[in-house]
């Protein structure tokens, strides 16, 4: 595929690396849905036939069904090798498979109403604090990143955090403030450890998926007591910031209703 080449796929508009690097998470985004989670059967059945059917996209041979982790992992290997042998159409594919699927792999059983804490929207960290703003197909109207390696995706669009998790943060001697850390939304009355990627969310007209953990990287360490700022990853406990895909776009500000549907 061309290294020019920019996809769409329904509203999301991928530019060649944003297409690129998101079929290279598939496997890492898996795992962030896999993460401390029981999987029910009926869902690793789901799982393989999202497999089977990228695989059949991609033109790569269909690893082993049999344990689904490593055959995600599999999978993605395959697709990054034939990566450079694909035309568009078979990227937009893949693409639209992966997001007609992961939505789908939470029970949204529980059902959490909270408030939009704090927003914020600029280029560079700490964000900026804003009242309002509309929420386009790429985020925050007004957001932006500096570096587009690891950011700026459709499944990156809005990267949403819980008070609950700044206050134990700031409890454990950190330094950090809504916004510091690179959120749009900070959501208050939220139990953090709901915010799992799978979850759906509404707030307004507005509406999305938890696509993912937000990985901590060292822009964030000034932040932290010894640079710590692994203390907000999602292996080391219920702390991490999340992001998000939006469905529906719309208006938000602070004081609004946040609805979050889960499994815990």
């Amino acid at each position: 595929m061309s290294a020019r080449t920019s996809i769409t796929v329904g509203n999301y508009v991928y530019s060649a690396q944003d297409a690129r690097k998101t079929v290279e998470n598939l496997a890492t985004l898996w795992t962030h849905h896999t993460h401390e989670s029981t999987i029910p059967e009926g869902w690793l059945a789901g799982a393989r036939g999202f497999i089977a059917e990228t695989a059949s996209l991609g033109g790569v041979r269909l690893p082993s069904l049999d344990n689904v982790d490593r055959a995600i992992d599999a999978l993605t290997t395959s697709l990054i090798e034939k990566y450079p042998q694909l035309d568009s159409q078979h990227v937009e594919s893949i693409l639209a498979a992966m997001w007609r699927f992961f939505p789908t792999m939470r029970m949204l059983d529980r059902h959490h109403i909270g408030h939009v804490a704090h927003l914020h929207a600029s280029q560079g960290l700490p964000k900026k604090a804003i009242e309002s703003a509309t929420v386009t197909w790429k985020g925050l109207a007004g957001d932006a990143q500096r570096s587009r390696v690891h950011h700026g995706r459709p499944w990156q669009a809005l990267c949403i955090w819980s008070t609950q998790a700044i206050d134990a943060l700031r409890a454990s001697g950190h330094p950090i403030e809504p916004g510091f850390a690179g959120e749009n939304i900070t959501v208050s009355g939220i139990a953090a450890d709901a915010f799992r990627p799978g979850a759906q969310f509404r707030c307004g007209n507005v509406r999305g998926f938890l696509t993912a953990y937000t990985l901590p990287c060292s822009k964030n360490s000034q932040w932290f007591v010894d640079k710590d700022f692994n203390s907000m990853h999602h292996e080391h406990g219920p702390l991490s910031r999340v992001y998000a895909m939006v469905t529906h776009t719309g208006d938000i500000g602070v004081g609004d209703t946040f609805e979050l549907f889960t499994d815990r």
